[in-house]
């Protein structure tokens, strides 16, 4: 295609500041919140502990604990396990680590199929599932392993995690969890095979999520490049999300923002206008009465199932709206991205658990 000399030099001005310019950025990928920063994790170093416990004993050919951990989304779980995956792998090559996200690999057939890829098995075509799992066990029995189930609650069905509680030799399984809830809900012949210890991962507190946030602006930006008055900015918004991702999103975001501009200082100015696109994202287009009504019940009673807040609405608001138009507004919300629906099983039959996201 012919591309004349004027649309040429058009399409060369477009990006011709980005390769003159010098970035604001030291090293953008520090902050990703899979990033795995060096040396330990600031203020799960008693959490990492207890994890590398669990897991001492495979190091002695023996085997090892199990785990439950819990916490709010976004508070360092994964990172935690992570950070000590990595540990171990730098100390031993008799140890496997396994890790797989069960919102993705939701199925059993999906886990096999996952631990096949990361067994570096390839020959899984026209094999059932029983074939390919019995082939897994067979491999990983050959040395010690850490199985790290994260987002275990997503999972279809945990039949699986009891062969491997049965069949694998020496092993320590963790499961991650987000729902303190559903660590009660196991089923009990998996719990008494398991029978993990739980391990609870607290929200950061302020000054914890200004230093983290600190440490990662080290890492990603050059120095001077953010003043002490908009990380407080940050660091305050993600205290009100209770997600460090949160966070670590404003800061790229106002960091891309200024980056645009040709400077080299993030000011408030990005700071706020990021946060504001989190909030524009996050904002229905409008509430009515009710729905505000629910939104609010919904935040003094976290993690109650559909059926418990109709029940505390119409109390509340002496409203005769029927059950089937509750439900609309619920979904409403849900759409909205203000509210997180997740079925349970109940003696009334099948339900929801609603929780409030965060609005940042």
């Amino acid at each position: 295609m012919f591309i004349s000399f004027k649309n040429f030099l058009y399409f060369m001005s477009l990006f011709s500041n980005s390769q003159d310019s010098t970035s604001i950025f030291k090293n953008e990928i520090a902050l990703d919140p899979n990033f795995t920063p060096r040396g330990p994790i600031e203020f799960r170093e008693n959490e990492n502990k207890y994890i590398a416990e669990c897991i001492k004993p495979l190091l002695q050919r023996r085997n090892g604990k199990n785990l439950v951990i819990f916490g709010p989304p976004g508070i360092g779980k994964t990172l935690a396990c992570l950070k000590v995956r990595e540990e171990l792998e730098g100390t031993t090559d008799e140890v496997q680590v396994f890790y797989i996200n069960l919102w993705k690999k939701n199925t059993s057939h999906k886990i096999i199929l996952e631990l096949c890829e990361q067994l570096d098995y390839k020959f899984t075509h026209n094999k059932s599932s029983d074939e390919l799992l019995n082939i897994v066990k067979q491999r990983i029995n050959q040395n010690s392993a850490v199985f790290i189930f994260d987002e275990a609650d997503r999972a279809e069905s945990l039949e699986l995690l009891y062969q491997f509680a049965e069949d694998v030799y020496r092993k320590t399984i963790i499961l991650i969890t987000n729902d303190k809830s559903w660590v009660y809900k196991i089923d009990q012949r998996l719990k008494s095979r398991l029978m993990p210890d739980p391990l609870e991962f607290r929200p950061y507190n302020l000054q914890e999520i200004k230093q983290i946030l600190k440490s990662r602006t080290q890492l990603a930006f050059n120095t001077s490049t953010i003043q002490e008055d908009s990380l407080n900015l940050v660091a305050q918004k993600t205290l009100q999300s209770g997600d460090i991702r949160t966070g670590l999103f404003l800061l790229r975001e106002a960091a891309l923002m200024a980056e645009s501009k040709s400077l080299k200082k993030i000011t408030n100015e990005y700071i706020q206008q990021s946060i504001e696109k989190i909030s524009d994202f996050r904002r229905p287009v409008e509430l009515d009465k009710d729905e505000e009504e629910i939104l609010s019940i919904v935040n003094q009673n976290q993690s109650k199932t559909t059926t418990e807040i109709f029940d505390i609405f119409k109390d509340k608001t002496q409203s005769d709206k029927s059950k089937r138009t509750f439900l609309r507004k619920i979904n409403s919300l849900e759409k909205a991205n203000l509210i997180k629906l997740e079925e349970v099983s109940g003696i009334q039959g099948k339900s929801y658990k609603v929780t409030r996201l965060s609005d940042f």
